[in-house]
């Protein structure tokens, strides 16, 4: 087991603690993967600007955002990011069918969301070479280009966020 210390707000470095402070504002605690990412305040800053940014936007709904990151953590298996998105999928309306779904790999039953599952896994298995037909299908199922720029920034921030929680072994939270 790797050993990183889960930090609080007054034991992170001092560059760490207003981004910790914003994050527990913005879901009503510090979870474990940040108060260890803690101990580097740029990545903690770089980390807590992305999920602020793609909180902020309407572009995709929260479930879709859910979704990239179900995606993103089954492909590299990541119990603490899994165990998240599964909840956050949850408090944002995703059925439990959904989520099962997701955990498992599997298709999805809504089609919107299928779409964008087989879009996100085809921005996975190609790095982003995304194939003209597979772009031109998920913009036929109403998402938009402006869509596919912000599922890329989804998937870079749930890499981010696997990276490192499968570095340090992070303990899944309880309200996970």
């Amino acid at each position: 087991m790797s050993e990183f210390t889960i930090h609080t707000t007054s034991s992170a470095p001092e560059e760490s603690r207003e981004a910790l402070e914003a994050l527990e504002r913005n879901i009503g605690f510090v979870p474990n993967l940040a108060a260890i990412i803690a101990g580097a305040p740029t990545a903690l800053r770089g980390f807590v600007a992305m999920q602020s940014a793609l909180r902020g936007t309407s572009k995709l709904s929260a479930v879709e955002r859910e979704v990239i990151g179900l995606i993103v953590s089954h492909g590299n298996r990541c119990p603490y990011s899994m165990a998240a998105h599964s909840t956050f999928a949850i408090a944002a309306g995703a059925g439990p069918d959904v989520v099962e779904a997701l955990r498992l790999g599997g298709g999805l039953p809504d089609e919107r969301l299928q779409a964008l599952a087989t879009f996100t896994r085809e921005l996975l298995e190609t790095d982003g070479h995304v194939p003209e037909g597979a772009l031109a299908a998920f913009l036929d199922s109403g998402f938009t280009r402006e869509n596919a720029l912000e599922a890329v920034t989804q998937v870079a921030y749930t890499t981010m966020a696997n990276l490192a929680a499968n570095l340090a072994d992070t303990p899944v939270d309880g309200a996970f």
